[in-house]
């Protein structure tokens, strides 16, 4: 299957999902897209740029410091596995993936969207995506 018709499903099964993009940190590439809206499309593109900050950042490995030092972070995972960021009428999901730690899922949903389905559709979503790199 190719990533295109792995993320294609994937929104039809996450709730409010309207868009969906697979992102090399290392590059900072959109590698696969499925957004019907040009708008939606643009976004991506942007959230592709800015995803490797989102969980590589300076302050974001400030965080993980702090929290690896109080003992309440695994010492030996790098970095956040999932960002859920809420922001007006969307709520972005990003999912490290396993196979693959440069390399980040996102998810575009409508914020009617219950997050706690839409993550958790999200997480189901993981394997085949990534089996479609």
């Amino acid at each position: 299957m190719k990533i295109e018709a792995a993320l294609i499903t994937a929104t039809e099964t996450i709730p409010d999902c309207i868009a969906a993009g697979y992102v090399d940190m290392e590059t900072g590439m959109l590698l696969g897209a499925h957004a019907p809206d040009p708008q939606d499309q643009s976004v991506l593109d942007t959230l592709a740029i800015a995803v490797a900050n989102l969980f590589q950042g300076r302050g974001v490995r400030g965080f993980e410091a702090l929290l690896r030092s109080t003992g309440t972070e695994d010492t030996q995972e790098e970095g956040f596995g999932e960002i859920a960021v809420l922001a007006g009428d969307r709520i972005n999901i990003f999912l490290r993936t396993p196979a693959y730690p440069d390399h980040v899922v996102c998810y575009i949903c409508r914020s009617s969207a219950n997050i706690g389905l839409a993550l958790t559709k999200s997480h189901l979503s993981l394997a085949p995506v990534t089996a479609a790199v």
